[in-house]
């Protein structure tokens, strides 16, 4: 969930300079609106960005200048805001539309909300006060957003366009239209009551398996840092998955994207010939062989040699070790889903849990199940005061498959080692000897995640500021007994 707060005005335009912008521009740059969207690129954010168009992709972000990681690319307010309004007429009959006519109204009421306070004024009838409309060109920017071809309104936007009146100022294909852009590009902005924002420049980033940018908030603002070096001309892309699916392997990123976002995945991971978050133990050494789905053929994944002997397995192997994977797959989704269940018995579930993974660790390794294994181990064990020890075990292997997993700055990473730091510090008891074992390893451990949460999202942000008060905090403590880092 995404914070924000309300929004600010929209700049202004010179026509003059929108000219400038559009010469030179290609036709398909100038049918995808890019001089319009460099234009503000220019106004709002020194044109440190500029937008281009790319046929298999769309449009597409292009870094003007030099940035270094951390370094913040550019702050960028919301766009527009929509929030719950009980007690409006308009908002009370739209909520019993949506209860009395629910196979109309498919969606709940504050999407067709966001989009009936997205029209603008030339849209509502005169004299109009339940309905807040938007400038026109706020409302060009968000038919900028990204929405899918829409060629007919559905029964609801056709229904609400009669129940406001609205027939002889917006179509219902206008509001359909809207409604889309909200339901594709919205974040959450506010819990009560509850409210919606859109943005306009985070539309346009590509999406990367290994992006050279990370967005976060801070207050009402999107801000996009750089989470690698980025040279003038390098497209700007961020990961429109979660920092821990980042470290699941090529086909379970690729599945999640095409279950979500409807499209293959092609960046530099996804189109490695080795994928580091799914390794098998070679046959011969014990070494990994990571799976190399660029060689795979119908029916039949292929592995890469091994990195430790170079042998190559036959056919046969790679059916063998597939079926094993698939059968710890199962195993762990059952574990998930009688932890999901109240009541459950935690010591079944551990039991299960070590008996699959026992089996499992003789045949993958450096693999994203694994990874998952362990930190649901590592929060069973950490519930009891006996198994304390199993879960910095856990933990440790996490940290060294996030390493190979993931070859840049990864949130996931920073927050499994502030864990760690955390889960050795639990239930210790203080003393000179244990101050002293702690400031050989604790105080490092923090400083590894600071550094990675500071590069991704600044030291104002709570991510940061929550493990630096525990570096502080600890650093006191080691003090007291002479014991400093």
């Amino acid at each position: 969930r995404r914070l924000s707060l309300p929004r600010r005005p929209a700049p202004q335009w010179r026509t003059s300079h929108m000219a400038a912008v559009e010469e030179g521009a290609s036709a398909e740059e100038l049918g995808a609106d890019c001089p319009y969207i460099n234009e503000y690129c220019q106004q709002r954010h020194r044109g440190v960005v500029r937008c281009s168009w790319l046929k298999l992709k769309g449009r597409i972000l292009l870094s003007s200048r030099t940035f270094q990681a951390g370094e913040i690319i550019f702050r960028e307010p919301p766009l527009h805001i929509v929030a719950e309004q009980p007690g409006n007429p308009a908002f009370d009959r739209l909520k019993e539309l949506c209860a009395k006519y629910n196979k109309v109204f498919e969606y709940e009421p504050l999407w067709y909300w966001t989009a009936l306070n997205s029209l603008k004024p030339s849209q509502l009838p005169p004299g109009e006060t339940r309905l807040k409309p938007i400038t026109a060109d706020q409302q060009r920017k968000l038919l900028l957003l990204f929405h899918s071809d829409v060629t007919q309104p559905s029964k609801a936007s056709i229904e609400l366009v009669k129940e406001m009146s609205l027939e002889s100022h917006a179509t219902a294909l206008e509001l359909e239209h809207l409604l889309q852009v909200w339901i594709l590009n919205c974040f959450e902005h506010s819990d009560s009551p509850l409210g919606y924002s859109a943005y306009f420049m985070s539309s346009f980033m590509s999406h990367s398996c290994l992006p050279n940018a990370v967005w976060h908030y801070e207050g009402d603002n999107f801000v996009l840092r750089a989470r690698s070096a980025i040279q003038d001309g390098d497209e700007i892309t961020v990961s429109y998955l979660s920092e821990d699916s980042l470290l699941e392997s090529t086909g379970s990123r690729r599945k999640h994207l095409r279950d979500s976002k409807h499209f293959e995945c092609v960046c530099v991971r996804c189109g490695a010939d080795r994928d580091y978050s799914r390794g098998f133990k070679c046959p011969a050494c014990a070494g990994v062989m990571y799976h190399n789905h660029l060689e795979d053929r119908p029916g039949i994944a292929v592995l890469a040699p091994c990195e430790a002997c170079g042998r190559l397995s036959a056919a046969s192997d790679f059916v063998a070790l597939f079926e094993q994977e698939k059968w710890f797959q199962s195993r762990l989704d059952e574990c998930e889903q009688k932890m999901e269940k109240a009541g459950s018995d935690r010591s079944d579930i551990i039991k299960a849990l070590e008996e699959a993974l026992g089996k499992a660790e003789g045949v993958l390794s450096q693999h994203f199940l694994l990874d998952k294994a362990w930190t649901l181990l590592s929060d069973l064990y950490s519930r009891s005061a006996r198994r304390q020890r199993d879960a910095e075990s856990v933990v440790r292997k996490r940290i060294a498959f996030e390493e190979v997993a993931y070859p840049g700055l990864s949130g996931s990473r920073a927050w499994t080692l502030e864990g760690y730091a955390d889960m050795i510090l639990r239930h210790k008891v203080p003393s000179e000897a244990v101050a002293k074992t702690l400031a050989a390893t604790v105080p490092k451990i923090y400083q590894d995640s600071l550094q990675i949460l500071r590069l991704m999202f600044g030291n104002r942000h709570d991510y940061f500021s929550a493990v630096h008060r525990k570096a502080i905090e600890l650093d006191a403590e080691l003090k007291r007994f002479g014991c400093a880092a």
